[in-house]
């Protein structure tokens, strides 16, 4: 881009396209990719050509926010970024640099990292994207697939990483995609994490090696949307979260689907001193996770504390697989913090919520409770266990304007954790807290439909007329439909469609 346009780009304030670096492993102006982002200048394109190039990257300068300087693939191709050829390291390392992107690459294949990444943002920046890259079979120890560590007094300002999808690497003792220290405004959305060895998103402050500066913590982001499954820790007995914020605050959790972890969503602050805070954990399932659903606050009297946050219409099921007795709520040390509007299926284990010493000024109040024996299911609050959700109103003055009713799911077997026809949770919620339940719920769609929000992560929209009690009776076969008995017929059912007869 010359001069002249440069500034006719900034003066339009405008997104500008310079020129297209053409990369292909034969017939193309480059051969490799990081020549041609040797001579990327603001605006200009790198487009690569399908073909496995042995290279680890660098981005050797910034864009602008008017003229971004992108990597991505050509259209209809598959490049590949393959570290065979390497022993360690990280394969794309973006440091100190602003208004720069990633799109469409698989990033496979490094071997013996000892602290490494498939792509790495480090230093201080704004306007980094990470989007829509397969990262895999990244060995070692700490071989992550996307780290950023906000390293600087400046921060790492508006960060995207969308449409990842991150597996089979060996993040352990660190995190398969982790954002650490000084960033501030990010969006983790639509990403897959999966087959890894330790935590799968995870969001931290405190930690002084990534920032001298322990105020300077990871905050004011989203995290929603994404899917995390199997972040098994190889070490300590295995409490890798999928989700994790650890010190960070003023992050929205949402819309995101978590199983077969060791922990499903943990909020806690691992650093003596640090407090996470205004963290909104809201409108997700987590379901068949190992030891716990949801686990909140500091995880010893000697380190941090969760204050101020809220657990909101989550739908918990069949969590603490492993009988481990922390069931699918467990509080740590933590206080102040509210857990409303929640679906929670426990198994077989009967633990709906667990806690001791460290549960201080926390409220629980109208979630649904279900489990195989809703009489004998069990709260432990602040050490002492009480059983049935009346036991526990009555032993604790918490669990206010709760329900013990069954769950009313779709097909929760398979893993549909709709709501069904009829369910308890249907415009049972309190809207008591506003703007914190968000406006959709785990679809998308409107976070209420009729008359109230309903409680856990779905809000069922019925359809009008008789079809609601229509197809309750039609699953019903031995109930009577229309003064008749017996199976029902194309006949009887279009008779309550049109309204012909009176809806049971």
């Amino acid at each position: 881009m010359t001069v002249r346009m440069l500034a006719i780009c900034l003066m339009l304030g405008a997104w500008c396209h310079a020129a297209d670096l053409l990369v292909a492993p034969a017939g193309a102006a480059y051969a490799t990719i990081q020549s041609a982002l040797n001579d990327a200048q603001p605006g200009d394109r790198v487009v690569v050509a399908s073909g496995e190039y042995r290279e680890q990257l660098v981005f050797p300068r910034s864009g602008t926010a008017q003229a971004r300087i992108e990597l991505i693939p050509g259209d209809g191709q598959a490049p590949i970024l393959d570290g065979s050829d390497f022993n360690g390291g990280t394969m794309v390392l973006m440091e100190n640099r602003s208004f720069v992107s990633i799109d469409g690459f698989e990033i496979r294949n490094l071997s013996n990292i000892n602290d490494g990444s498939g792509v790495r943002v480090l230093g201080s920046g704004q306007g980094v994207q990470i989007r829509n890259n397969r990262i895999h079979n990244l060995r070692g120890n700490d071989a992550m697939g996307i780290t950023v560590y906000g390293t600087e007094a400046e921060a790492i300002r508006d960060i995207v990483i969308s449409g990842n999808h991150i597996y089979d690497c060996d993040p352990a003792r660190s995190e398969a995609l982790v954002l650490n220290g000084n960033v501030d405004g990010f969006q983790v959305v639509d990403n897959i994490v999966r087959d890894v060895n330790n935590i799968g998103i995870d969001f931290i402050g405190g930690e002084t090696s990534i920032n001298p500066n322990q105020d300077l913590v990871a905050r004011n982001g989203l995290c929603a949307r994404n899917t995390v499954a199997r972040a098994n820790s190889n070490y300590g007995g295995g409490y890798a979260a999928g989700i994790y914020v650890d010190g960070g605050r003023d992050i929205i959790i949402e819309h995101n689907r978590v199983t077969d972890c060791d922990l499903g969503i943990e909020i806690g602050a691992e650093n003596a001193g640090l407090v996470a805070s205004g963290i909104v954990v809201r409108n997700n399932w987590v379901y068949r996770n190992q030891k716990v659903g949801i686990v909140f606050g500091g995880y010893d009297q000697s380190v941090g504390r969760v204050q101020n946050c809220y657990f909101l219409n989550n739908t918990l099921f069949e969590n603490d697989t492993l009988g481990e007795g922390t069931g699918e709520f467990w509080i740590q040390w933590a206080s102040a913090n509210v857990i409303a509007n929640n679906l929670v299926a426990a198994g077989t284990q009967g633990v709906w919520l667990y806690s001791e010493g460290g549960n201080q000024g926390n409220a629980v109040t109208n979630n649904l409770w279900d489990a195989p024996a809703r009489s004998a299911a069990t709260f432990t609050w602040v050490g002492q266990v009480f059983e049935g959700l009346s036991g526990f109103q009555q032993g604790t003055g918490q669990g206010t304007n709760g329900l013990s009713r069954p769950a009313g799911l779709v097909d929760p077997a398979n893993f549909n954790f709709h709501l069904d026809f009829g369910s308890a949770a249907i415009d049972a919620g309190d809207t008591v807290y506003g703007e914190l339940l968000g406006e959709t719920d785990i679809d998308g769609e409107a976070r209420i439909a009729e008359q109230s929000i309903d409680i856990g992560a779905d809000e069922f929209e019925s359809l009008p007329g008789c079809f609601y009690p229509t197809c309750t009776a039609w699953r019903e076969f031995g109930t009577t439909l229309c003064g008749e008995t017996g199976l029902r017929t194309v006949l009887e059912l279009v008779s309550l469609l049109n309204a012909t007869c009176p809806c049971p």
